[in-house]
């Protein structure tokens, strides 16, 4: 990090310096001068770095200053994005009652790859290469998870398989994205002024996006009235839309976007909304930090249509098979295919994608036992993959 921070801005950090350079902390965590924790690996650990008081607010207005934003009694947090690419949050006292509070998540240079997650354990051969194929379909996709799951990473991840020839428009709070793409078009939001004007919203953005001639958008996360505007847009024909969401199963996450997307006051019946985020939203991969502080995939599901009750359905085509954990606390598992094909299987075979045959949905093709809970649609089962017996599968679901 050393050619990125301004050397007056290490100055400031001089107590957590060590933990921004070192290459295996992932996030730093200063609650108050007293207090700086860090993690490593996933989990947590606290450190003997101290501030003094008048030193850890300098700091604080010291990177409000290196990204020109405000941070004052008037607007006493800030959230913005470090030269280097690292991710900051500030909360002043009195609203931080020990303090001003930093989170600095760190930056990983060139990011991560596809190999990498593989080589982590994060997910399996199989699965990114279905993965692959779902963004080549130009499936919508949302990457869900809880805080510090891997969401971005993951979405970062699955960005880098869109083709180089499309136009790619990516919108986000604090630009994290790291693609490679050719015809990138990158939009960061804007907080408002000391006046409480002149914001530009993630929603303004999607507007500008639409009218932008995109081929794919990608938006870094969505938390607002900006929902609706990305549903309404996946069912007009933009599709491949990526994002990630705050949940931590597929149908909470469709229950999450439903809520969101209600938050743009349309006036539209629940019934109306419900509809809209079934057939705009493909997929939902859903990520998690286990226990051990591992990430993982722990769930590729399809989204269906609404039963005849309104309700929404997921059938899990990849899940997470959790076996016990060893004597020092690391989480053993697998994930596997379920042996359920996706309603559009017939499409990935006619779009050449010969590799994507009923066997690659099978656990036995890769001496996998079958995963014993997941969901499931019967009927859609039963109709679409003949060739694969479900006989010994429990579906708990």
């Amino acid at each position: 990090m050393h050619d990125v921070f301004s050397e007056s801005l290490r100055a400031f950090l001089k107590p957590v310096v060590e933990y921004l350079d070192d290459p295996t902390v992932t996030e730093v965590m200063i609650n108050g001068p007293d207090e700086v924790w860090i993690e490593r690996k996933g989990l947590l650990s606290k450190t003997g770095a101290r501030f003094s008081e008048d030193g850890l607010l300098a700091a604080a207005r010291n990177m409000a200053q290196y990204v020109g934003r405000p941070l004052s009694d008037e607007q006493p947090r800030l959230d913005a994005r470090l030269p280097d690419g690292s991710r900051i949050h500030v909360i002043l006292p009195p609203m931080a009652r020990c303090g001003a509070v930093i989170a600095i998540r760190k930056f990983h240079p060139g990011g991560l790859t596809i190999e990498d997650l593989i080589r982590f354990g994060s997910l399996t051969g199989e699965a990114a290469r279905f993965i692959e194929v779902l963004v080549q379909l130009k499936k919508n996709m949302i990457v869900a998870g809880g805080t510090g799951s891997g969401k971005t990473t993951m979405l970062n991840v699955v960005s880098h398989f869109i083709p180089n020839e499309e136009r790619i428009l990516t919108i986000e709070d604090s630009a994290e994205l790291q693609l490679t793409q050719e015809h990138l078009v990158p939009l960061e939001s804007r907080p408002a002024d000391r006046h409480g004007k002149n914001a530009i919203t993630i929603r303004d953005l999607l507007h500008s996006a639409l009218r932008l001639r995109p081929d794919r958008i990608i938006i870094g996360e969505v938390r607002g009235g900006e929902c609706f505007d990305m549903l309404q847009a996946a069912n007009t024909g933009h599709g491949g839309m990526l994002s990630t969401v705050h949940a931590n199963s597929s149908l909470e996450t469709l229950s999450r976007l439903e809520s969101l997307a209600l938050l743009a006051d349309v006036g539209l019946p629940l019934r109306a909304v419900r509809a809209q985020v079934a057939s705009a939203i493909d997929v939902v991969l859903c990520t998690a930090r286990l226990r051990d502080g591992s990430r993982k995939v722990t769930a590729l599901s399809e989204v269906l249509p609404l039963d005849e009750k309104g309700d929404y359905r997921v059938q899990d085509l990849f899940v997470f098979n959790q076996a016990r954990s060893t004597r020092g606390g690391r989480v053993r598992g697998y994930l596997s295919p379920t042996g359920v094909l996706p309603s559009f299987f017939p499409k990935i075979a006619a779009d050449g994608f010969d590799d994507i045959t009923e066997d690659f949905f099978n656990p036995a093709t890769y001496g996998y036992s079958p995963p014993r809970y997941y969901q499931r649609s019967r009927p859609l089962v039963e109709e679409t993959q003949p060739g694969i017996d479900l006989s010994d599968l429990d579906p708990g679901g």
